[in-house]
């Protein structure tokens, strides 16, 4: 807060307008603290780049510059209006103007749409401090217009119900509803970002039925699946966990999500999550095996309450790396070249150690291979 109002008052000493806008006002209406802070401005980019030693062009064509101050970096935005959203995601043409009014009705929801001075004095020309005061989630002037600019605006308002426990007002959800179908041309990426977002926040059960309401289910890939039981739901903070409940929930394999474009780390956690929620018991090997994330995520889905950290903290070894011998040593002892042999030898080697039924000790490993390997031999 401190460093965008050092923002305005440069911008102010310099003869522009600037002004605290969107999600920062709101929640500090909320009395919680915002997390990213933009400002909106009468001065053009380039006067905005001129103001200031250190900045960076995210987004010039259509009026931001961020603003780099006291180790922050603040987003400054030239007061604009858009037009011709012929995508339904992005506008065909953006226009500066001199009107702080004009740039807050372009926007999307109108608890969304106030300013604050440096004094922390409100501008709320479209009655989002009465809407915070009752709790709904109402679109800026004609809903209609609104979700026809940018389709994700649906999206985000059903986000908005579990995040801030609010309601949807009644004319915006029947736009919702009319509109719905207009999701389909909203880049998966965009669509995923969203609906993370919706398994991290606090009420996730009151979004997902609204998401049903709203029939946005009809239209987003796979969205069916978002069909579920959600009472029991419980957020554990990471959104990996909400792709998994819904999988969980309808005995799904992960491929029925895989349009929405996860990272191989995300794909890895809710595959191998979903692999241990099938299997009748964990045991050693189960906890060497799987990561902790793994096994914290299948256990809020399967009542186990054992202390998985410690379950695998007692472990002989966390990987194959601690074994204290290699390939190469059994190569040596058994005086064969690398084969298929190899791999099975190394697992009977590194579950007996992980069950304890061989100490890991490479003389002990050494005795126990000759004997066994010239045993089958």
């Amino acid at each position: 807060m401190n460093t965008a109002i050092k923002v305005i008052d440069t911008l102010k000493d310099a003869g522009f307008e600037g002004y605290i806008v969107g999600g920062a006002v709101r929640d500090l209406l909320l009395g919680k603290a915002p997390q990213d802070v933009d400002v909106a401005s009468s001065a053009l980019p380039q006067q905005v780049k001129a103001l200031f030693k250190r900045t960076v062009d995210t987004g010039i064509d259509h009026g931001t510059v961020l603003v780099l101050l006291d180790g922050e970096g603040i987003e400054v935005t030239t007061f604009r209006t858009e037009s011709g959203y012929s995508d339904n995601r992005r506008p065909d043409s953006v226009e500066f103007v001199l009107s702080l009014k004009e740039d807050l009705r372009r926007r999307d929801f109108t608890i969304n749409a106030m300013a604050m001075t440096e004094n922390q004095e409100i501008i709320d020309p479209f009655g989002g401090q009465e809407d915070l005061q009752n709790q709904i989630i109402r679109a800026v002037g004609n809903p209609d217009e609104r979700f026809e600019e940018d389709a994700l605006r649906m999206l985000r308002a059903i986000r908005f119900t579990g995040q801030l426990d609010f309601i949807i007002d009644m004319k915006t959800l029947h736009s919702i509803r009319r509109h719905a179908r207009l999701i389909k041309a909203i880049a998966v990426e965009r669509l995923k970002s969203e609906i993370d977002k919706i398994f991290v926040n606090p009420r996730t059960q009151k979004s997902m039925a609204y998401l049903w309401d709203s029939v946005l289910t009809k239209f987003l890939p796979a969205g069916e699946l978002f069909q579920v039981d959600w009472i029991p739901y419980k957020s554990n903070g990471t959104s990996t966990f909400g792709w998994f409940y819904l999988l969980h929930q309808q005995n799904r394999q992960f491929s029925a999500v895989k349009e929405y474009r996860f990272s191989n780390e995300e794909k890895r956690l809710i595959e191998k999550s979903l692999e241990l929620t099938k299997l009748e018991t964990w045991d050693q090997w189960t906890y060497y095996h799987y990561s902790i994330e793994q096994l914290e995520m299948a256990a809020l889905v399967t009542d186990n309450v054992e202390n998985l950290t410690a379950a695998k903290q007692q472990l002989p070894i966390q990987s194959k790396s601690d074994i204290a011998a290699n390939g190469l040593d059994l190569m040596q002892w058994s005086g064969d070249k690398s084969g298929p042999w190899l791999k099975v030898w190394i697992e009977k080697m590194e579950k007996l150690i992980v069950y304890g039924e061989l100490e890991n000790d490479k003389e002990l490993i050494k005795d126990w291979f000759k004997n066994e390997y010239h045993r089958h031999a």
